[in-house]
């Protein structure tokens, strides 16, 4: 298909977590590969900033619009309530793009939703959302969890309560999709092309001289850092591994960096997440704060000596592996669903039963002696894992998904 520069748009209204990052290097990625990019989403001002400095040669091709959640809506049903709050976001989008494409006089070739999970579910119609947005768009699908996990009374849904029914959107060519183990699957449901994406990040070059660094280091004293890096949720297996960090021996030193997420954790959980934080225990640091930049987050990875990466009711891909292959640090993970298939394939770390305390304090043991003569037992193939999940990887990629769409 014919290569024309396109005009691309890249839509997301989630800023915590990955979403910054990846619109950032979503961005930067199709701007290099010759196409005109307009983003919308809640940090319009952050993003050109970014785009500044890491592509300046492309900000002639680069429009950023401020676009955040559309107001919540009260329903009596939980799924309703997502359903309608998913359609708020595709007529939101389209009276946006019709705004900003007369503005700038541009025709958009392309929206990618860089989230695609927000948009797509049950109740939402092919039909009625080729009336609202009739125009060409695809997106990159993090947590199908159904391709998993079986879905509750799969076999009667049908419809528009198929929770992949939008895919049969006319103006859909192809999907992209993280979790490379369920594209069997997918591909059985829908019949479009999916193309699977690799889990990229920024490897900026590590601030090893911030303050919170030299914190770390200074009160690890020598000890073996574990880490738990990112947003601090239960999902990411916080409050287990605070509880791991009360029966560890006394060779390991843990780190919790990154926002608290407070609304995943029930009433008895804080109160003893905070009895233990307010303890100050010897063997830990909390920072429970947003790490404000990439190169922090990154020197904060390099400070560990291994990274917990348990997650808990989690299926799919996490960022954390690709972090881990970069700076060649091994992980903790589950031992199933994608993170634990990853970590199998790639031998990147240790796998144990998620959720069980006294196996993860036992590896601890056994792979602290394993420090301490020089030789683990697994041998990571980090470089293979690190060009898979690469930034040349996703431009490979984003060409492929782009040559689904014909030129205007």
């Amino acid at each position: 298909m014919s290569k024309k520069k396109k005009t691309i748009a890249l839509v997301d209204t989630l800023w915590n977590g990955h979403h910054a990052i990846y619109l950032k290097l979503f961005a930067q990625t199709l701007l290099e590969l010759g196409h005109e990019v307009i983003v919308l989403c809640p940090a319009p001002i952050e993003i050109n900033q970014w785009i500044a400095v890491n592509c300046p040669d492309k900000q002639n091709y680069f429009h950023s619009f401020k676009l955040n959640e559309p107001r919540l809506v009260n329903l009596p049903s939980e799924s309703l309530q997502i359903a309608a709050m998913k359609l708020s976001r595709w007529q939101q989008l389209a009276q946006n793009l019709r705004k900003i494409s007369s503005n700038l006089g541009k025709s958009i070739d392309l929206t990618f939703l860089a989230f695609l999970d927000a948009y797509v579910g049950t109740y939402m119609s092919p039909l009625i959302i080729d009336r609202i947005f009739p125009h060409p768009w695809s997106g990159l699908y993090f947590h199908p969890n159904f391709l998993r996990l079986k879905l509750k009374y799969e076999s009667m849904r049908l419809g528009f309560l198929n929770p992949l029914s939008l895919f049969n959107s006319i103006y859909c060519p192809a999907i992209a999709l993280l979790d490379e183990g369920v594209v069997k699957k997918l591909t059985q449901k829908i019949n479009k092309p999916i193309i699977t994406f690799p889990d990229f990040t920024d490897n900026s070059s590590p601030e090893m001289d911030c303050s919170l660094v030299k914190q770390i280091l200074i009160k690890a004293d020598g000890r073996k850092i574990i880490g738990l890096v990112g947003g601090q949720d239960k999902r990411k297996g916080f409050l287990t591994l605070l509880r791991i960090s009360q029966k560890a021996n006394s060779s390991w030193f843990f780190i919790f960096i990154g926002e608290f997420i407070e609304s995943t954790f029930d009433k008895k959980e804080l109160l003893e997440i905070k009895s233990i934080i307010q303890k100050n225990p010897e063997n830990c640091l909390f920072n429970l704060t947003r790490i404000p930049t990439e190169s922090q987050y990154n020197a904060i990875i390099k400070s560990c000596d291994i990274l917990y990466c348990v997650q808990e009711n989690f299926l799919h891909s996490s960022n954390t592996l690709t972090k881990a292959a970069i700076f060649k640090k091994p992980v903790i993970s589950g031992n199933d669903h994608c993170i634990g298939e990853r970590v199998k394939d790639f031998n990147l770390g240790y796998r144990i039963e998620t959720g069980n305390i006294n196996q993860c304090v036992d590896l601890l043991e056994s792979v602290n002696k394993e420090f301490l003569i020089g030789e683990l037992s697994i041998k990571p193939n980090f470089e293979s894992y690190q060009k898979l999940h690469s930034i040349e990887q996703l431009k490979s990629r984003f060409q492929e998904l782009l040559d689904f769409f014909k030129p205007n």
